[in-house]
């Protein structure tokens, strides 16, 4: 586990930027209205760009913003490349600009006296809904060479490998998290919860769920959430590109819209 301290009372969550899309002036210009924000840190919740541009992305980002950022990388951050030379590329850029905080799971990152924050990358695992049965692919499985060299049904077994690695990542993280504050925020790329998995105003249709739902991390959040009620629990993803928000116990779900060519700040959260 990693300990930061870093103080922030205004945070900007934004998510599914998908720069990679931008012609090169628009870009920049949303950069610099980044640059120019009134808030302490910034958080993206993944799908930052792609593969093949998502280096020089975040060096972007990182030489314009002289902020803390956290980040998490979603399913089109690997398009057109795959899980280890993406990662290669993102800890050459974290290396370069420190205040680019790449969030793996293992870091604890105290924002207050009374809120910390976590997060980890996750992955839709391919249980929920239709689960194996479903009949929709999404480019994942042409596009990231992880996923195109294998047959269908082992694609799912991936998914759910990659979802179940990542929720144990965070799961000694998020509990020592939750016996320490009384407010955690989580960041994740793909909704925890089939209730939190929002498309267009409703729940995503049964042969989707599997796709945009990571159950993994769900039944992890859950668990720790029914150990620690006392403990406010604050999830923030994407990946859906809807709107929605998913509250049950001690824990609340934010799921936000995205547009592509049209990146943008979500909410400023004010950290207590």
């Amino acid at each position: 586990m990693i300990n930061l301290f870093i103080p922030v009372k205004k945070l900007a969550w934004g998510t599914d930027w998908h720069l990679n899309f931008l012609k090169p002036p628009v870009r920049q210009d949303f950069i610099k209205h980044l640059a120019e924000m009134n808030v302490d840190a910034f958080a993206i919740t993944g799908d930052v760009s792609d593969g093949v541009n998502l280096e020089q992305d975040l060096q972007r980002i990182g030489s314009a913003i002289d902020k803390p950022v956290f980040i998490l990388l979603g399913n089109h951050d690997r398009y057109h490349s795959s899980f280890a030379a993406v990662e290669q590329a993102v800890n050459r850029v974290v290396a370069l600009h420190p205040n680019l905080v790449r969030l793996t799971g293992a870091e604890l990152v105290e924002l207050s006296s009374t809120t910390t924050l976590l997060g980890v990358d996750g992955w839709a695992d391919g249980t929920a809904g239709a689960g194996s049965a479903s009949e929709v692919e999404l480019n994942d499985s042409r596009l990231i060479r992880d996923f195109a060299v294998l047959p269908r049904m082992k694609r799912f077994s991936k998914m759910l490998e990659l979802a179940e690695s990542y929720s144990a990542n965070l799961e000694p993280t998020l509990i020592e998290a939750m016996g320490r504050y009384p407010n955690v925020i989580v960041l994740s790329h793909v909704p925890p919860l089939p209730e939190a998995t929002w498309h267009e105003g409703r729940i995503s249709d049964w042969d989707y769920l599997p796709h945009f739902c990571n159950q993994a991390l769900g039944n992890l959040l859950r668990k720790t959430c029914i150990n620690f009620p006392a403990t406010k629990v604050t999830v923030l993803c994407g990946h859906t590109h809807s709107e929605g928000v998913h509250r049950e116990g001690n824990m609340t779900v934010y799921t936000v819209a995205a547009e592509y060519f049209k990146p943008r700040v979500d909410r400023i959260i004010e950290i207590i």
